[in-house]
């Protein structure tokens, strides 16, 4: 047998070898990341409440996904931070956002790889317009003739800080602090103010009164504005004479309310987003001296029913809505329809106090007294709350109120709005921090009202 040596590779099938071999198991490389050819853009008006469109531009490499995160930027479109929960391609403005400007950052994917561009921010985010209010029959209208349904909250203070000599308001009234209140969706604020410190009476220190005093509630008036609240700016505290007004009357004082409820007219005349409300809580009267004063009240004073302080509104020309409430801690609207004063504009509106524990606070009787008067003109809930006597921190009560209002167009103002660290305080903070189940349950409802 003839043995064969093997015969030896030549170097070229060698190197033939290696590259196929070298083929085979060479790991593949990864995709290129996509390059950005035309930044990301932003649709859709800055507007708070509306909605932007980001697109995401053109890409190189046939890009198979998208991600967006949104980002709130300075007036300048720089110092942008991520806006927390946005990752979509839509985004709908908030209050947070206004005076801020918006950009959006793409990172387009092509497998693993991956870049990112921002698109160009947009103008500075602006509030929406407040349209003006007006009264048509049973409903509340804006200026486009759309129902307005009053959601808000009650902010105490002006009634009694400057009569107790330390300052005008209890709390900020800053910016801030009203963005604070519309960051629930609220769209209407409720103000109670005092009658000497209107007119600069019966002692009040100067700083806190006459001009000082309304200069400061317009100003802050004009900010809810700016942030898409209506107001209602009411006479809550009052007194005959010489008394200083301490608290609620149980009827205006023919001594000082017409003139106190004149300057407020002619405060807010021009003001068609500003309800004037007539008083507070009538109490410990009938229905004939809530309506017409004077001899028909048996108070220990000249006495100006809700046909007399309307007269008053009305003689400064002032077409504003005009909140009118009922008896009985303006908890009793049973007789309202029947005894409602004379508006030559026709643009009165029924206001009725809700508080667990009050006569009134059940469905059946808001169902037999409330409901026949909103068949007829607008309501408005001008203060509503758990309990009157802060004895629940609860949501029960102040649920079924709201629950039944919505359901009845009827409008609502909580109370309130304050750091008082009691039941009715609706905040722990000014920034809108809720206090309690009570705080807590009301944020949640007004935010989910559109």
């Amino acid at each position: 047998m003839i043995s064969r040596r093997p015969r030896r590779a030549t170097s070229a099938a060698l190197a033939l070898l290696a590259a196929l071999l070298g083929l085979a198991f060479a790991p593949r490389s990864a995709a290129a990341a996509p390059v950005n050819l035309e930044r990301p853009s932003i649709s859709g008006s800055p507007v708070v409440g509306k909605r932007l469109r980001a697109a995401h531009g053109d890409w190189s490499g046939s890009p198979t996904r998208f991600a967006y995160g949104w980002q709130r930027c300075d007036k300048s479109g720089g110092s942008c931070r991520r806006i927390a929960g946005a990752s979509s391609s839509r985004y709908r403005l908030k209050w947070a956002d206004r005076g801020h400007t918006i950009r959006v950052r793409v990172k387009a994917w092509k497998g693993s790889a991956s870049r990112a561009a921002r698109s160009a921010p947009t103008d500075p985010v602006r509030a929406p317009a407040l349209r003006p209010l007006h009264v048509s029959g049973k409903r509340l209208l804006d200026s486009k003739g759309k129902v307005v349904h009053l959601h808000g909250v009650n902010r105490s203070g002006l009634e009694y800080a400057c009569i107790q000599g330390w300052g005008i308001f209890d709390g900020p009234s800053s910016a801030a602090s009203v963005k604070a209140i519309r960051s629930w969706n609220a769209n209407i604020v409720h103000l109670g103010l005092n009658e000497d410190c209107i007119l600069g009476i019966n002692g009040v220190p100067g700083a806190y009164a006459g001009e000082n005093y309304m200069d400061a509630v317009v100003a802050y008036v004009n900010r809810l504005h700016r942030y898409g609240l209506y107001a209602e700016v009411s006479l809550m505290w009052a007194a005959p004479g010489t008394q200083e007004a301490q608290g609620h009357p149980p009827i205006l004082d023919a001594d000082h309310a017409g003139e106190a409820l004149t300057a407020i007219a002619k405060a807010f005349k021009g003001d068609p987003r500003t309800i004037i409300g007539l008083q507070s809580e009538p109490h410990e009267i009938g229905w004939n001296c809530w309506r017409n004063g004077g001899s028909a009240c048996s108070v220990g004073y000249e006495a100006l029913g809700m046909q007399g302080a309307l007269n008053a509104v009305r003689a400064t020309e002032a077409k504003n809505p005009v909140a009118v409430p009922g008896i009985d801690w303006a908890n009793n609207l049973s007789g309202w329809l029947d005894h409602k004063p004379n508006d030559p504009v026709k643009q009165l509106i029924a206001e009725v106090h809700v508080y667990g524990r009050n006569t009134c606070s059940t469905t059946s009787c808001f169902n037999s007294t409330i409901a026949p008067v909103a068949a007829e003109v607008p309501v408005v809930f001008g203060e509503t709350g758990e309990t009157y006597d802060d004895s629940s921190c609860g949501s029960a009560n102040i649920s079924t109120f709201m629950n039944w209002a919505d359901a009845h167009g009827v409008g609502y103002e909580a109370w309130v709005w304050n750091t008082w660290g009691t039941c009715g305080s609706l905040i722990e903070r000014y920034d809108g921090t809720p206090a309690n189940a009570y705080g807590s349950w009301v944020k949640q409802h007004l935010k989910s009202l559109r």
